[in-house]
C-alpha cells in the first residue's frame, strides 16, 4: 500500500485526487486508482481496501488484515485493563 503523510501545516484539499496502487495483494497486480482523499479515508475507516475494478483481495491479504485487527483489539483491550486497575470502577 503506498501511504503519503500530510504534514498538519499542509493545505491539503480533501477533493485532491491522489493516486493509490491496488491492495488487492497478487504479486503481479501493478494496478493505480485515483481516489479524493474523502474517498480514501472512507475506504480505510470502513475497513475496506483500495481495490482496483474486478480485483479481490488475496487470501494472504485477508489473513494479514485480520491478524492485523486482531493485534490491534488485544493492544486496545490490554489499555483498557491497565486503566481499570489504576482507576477501579471505570
Amino acid at each position: 500500500m503506498e501511504v503519503r503523510v500530510l504534514s498538519p501545516a499542509s493545505s491539503i484539499s480533501y477533493e485532491q485526487e491522489w493516486e493509490f496502487f491496488c491492495e488487492c495483494g497478487r504479486d503481479d497486480c501493478q494496478e493505480r486508482l485515483t481516489l479524493t482523499l474523502d474517498a480514501y479515508v472512507a475506504l480505510y475507516d470502513s475497513g475496506r481496501a483500495v481495490l482496483a475494478e474486478g480485483h479481490q483481495l488475496s487470501q494472504v491479504e485477508r489473513a494479514r488484515r485480520l491478524r492485523d485487527d486482531a493485534e490491534a483489539l488485544r493492544r486496545q483491550a490490554e489499555q483498557v485493563r491497565r486503566v481499570k486497575k489504576i482507576r477501579p470502577g471505570t
